[in-house]
């Protein structure tokens, strides 16, 4: 999953913007009914951005052809959203209260919601109902993309996560020359010490920076991780979080061995792969959130954005 456009809403002004831009954008991306909900969710969750919380971002989101959006804010939070979600509820006058009631009615969209009181703020989402992916992620880069050492890609049932040291030019060459290198060697799960041993040989021989990698082999129900370095795993499961930390060395710089774990996704089960940036205070916080798209928004907001940040969701089927 990627962050096509990312906007700041505090007036009117910008929600217009907003508006016209998407609309032009995806017209001839997603059905004109889909479009039209679209529209409606702009109009009513952007104008909530700065009616409850001064200010806000929107963002279009992109997984596998699928466009999504999300709204945010780091207001008070809604402290009810039960009530929040009735019909006719409404803080304002002139108003009849029928925004995100209607976008909770309806056969194409699904809308989650996340707020909290706690972390002070309000993240919805709305999504296409028949998408239901069984992996999530999203990166966020605190540098331009070009500029940025953290990466996810796939290989079939394999997926690589990395974080490659500092920020730059060569953090970003680094992170792509590991991408082809994942993505050109065969192996299978018995043979990842082997991948790892080679790359941290070949990133040394080649002067490239150094790396935390995580390689996790997803098949159906089960996840099996293999990790160098400091991206930590997590598991939720029945609302308990669990973390897992890789303390293992460093490829390219002072590998010695690799971490390994295996996780059953049975009942719901949410296993996660976070790099720095992302705070464990807030992985406590949102837990509860059940959609994987949501949680990794949630997730990489909240955070402080101090680095680039990354997250990768395993969710059971």
């Amino acid at each position: 999953m990627e962050r096509v456009f990312k906007y700041k809403v505090a007036n009117n002004a910008d929600l217009l913007f907003v508006k016209k831009d998407i609309e032009n954008y995806l017209k001839d991306k997603i059905p004109q009914e889909l479009l039209s909900l679209y529209i409606f969710g702009i109009m009513e969750l952007g104008t909530n951005l700065f009616k409850h919380a001064k200010e806000g971002e929107i963002w279009l989101l992109k997984s596998d052809e699928i466009y999504f959006l999300s709204f945010l804010d780091k207001g008070g939070g809604i402290k009810d959203l039960e009530w929040a979600m009735k019909k006719g509820t409404t803080t304002y006058n002139n108003s009849l209260g029928l925004g995100l009631y209607q976008l909770s009615q309806n056969d194409l969209l699904d809308f989650s919601i996340f707020s909290s009181t706690n972390l002070q703020g309000t993240v919805s989402l709305l999504k296409p109902k028949d998408y239901n992916p069984k992996y999530s992620y999203l990166i966020l880069n605190y540098m331009d993309l070009k500029k940025s050492g953290d990466f996810i890609v796939k290989k079939g049932k394999f997926f690589l996560m990395g974080d490659v040291s500092g920020h730059g030019l060569k953090a970003y060459k680094t992170a792509e020359f590991i991408k082809k290198f994942f993505l050109k060697n065969p192996f299978s799960c018995i043979l990842v010490k082997e991948f790892f041993e080679k790359l941290h040989k070949t990133l040394i021989e080649n002067k490239q920076r150094s790396a935390v990698l995580t390689i996790a082999e997803y098949t159906k129900r089960n996840l099996s991780l293999c990790g160098v370095g400091n991206i930590v795993s997590f598991e939720i499961q029945r609302e308990k979080i669990t973390f897992y930390d890789f303390k293992s060395g460093i490829i390219g710089e002072s590998f010695s061995s690799i971490t390994e774990r295996k996780f059953s996704l049975d009942n719901g089960t949410l296993v996660g792969l976070v790099t720095d940036g992302v705070e464990r205070e807030v992985l406590l916080e949102i837990k509860n959130i059940k959609d994987p798209v949501l949680f990794c928004i949630c997730a990489l907001y909240f955070s402080d954005i101090k680095d680039d940040k990354s997250i990768l969701i395993f969710k059971g089927e």
